[in-house]
């Protein structure tokens, strides 16, 4: 067989192949192809944003002018937290996003005894220090994907989850 006949040949199964991956066939065009796609049930996160996670008691405020110090003198825990009526685990929906948003992500963040920071505050403002995680705020679906690929989303959600990253978040304010 000449060169060309065989990269010919090589084009024409790679293109045969292609089709059958996307799920072409060199059926007649008169003959109906019915899609076939796996049956199977999807966790999907839909949107992530990444946000610190206060750890609701660890907060510092002082001024007007100057620096604020803070201490953290007790360990907190920040927990994955998931829409209420979800019939999806925290575990679950924690899987999922470390596949598809960051591995870093956790079920917990115990926050560090005695971690100090100290910032300097502008004139006539009010400096706010508090301490806790950086996290995901995502949303999620649970979907059914049928056999014949038609998508039946069973539920949607949103959750918190943590990531293994703390600290201090500064900010200022008026009063």
């Amino acid at each position: 067989m000449s060169l060309s006949r065989r990269l010919r040949a090589v084009a024409a199964s790679g293109v045969l192949a292609a089709c059958s991956t996307v799920g072409l066939s060199a059926a007649p065009a008169s003959a109906a192809v019915t899609p076939h796609c796996a049956s199977d049930a999807v966790l999907a996160i839909t949107s992530a944003t990444y946000h610190f996670m206060w750890d609701g008691t660890t907060w510092f405020h002082d001024g007007p002018g100057g620096s604020v110090t803070g201490t953290v003198q007790a360990q907190r825990t920040i927990s994955a937290t998931i829409s209420a009526g979800a019939e999806i685990s925290t575990d679950e929906l924690i899987v999922a996003a470390k596949a598809s948003v960051s591995t870093s992500v956790t079920k917990t963040l115990q926050t560090t005894l005695g971690h100090a920071y100290t910032h300097t505050i502008p004139a006539n403002q009010y400096g706010n220090l508090k301490y806790g995680g950086w996290g995901y705020s995502v949303s999620w679906t649970y979907e059914y994907r049928q056999s014949n690929c038609v998508i039946k989303i069973l539920q949607k959600g949103t959750g918190q989850l943590p990531t293994v990253a703390q600290g201090w978040y500064y900010y200022n304010t008026s009063s």
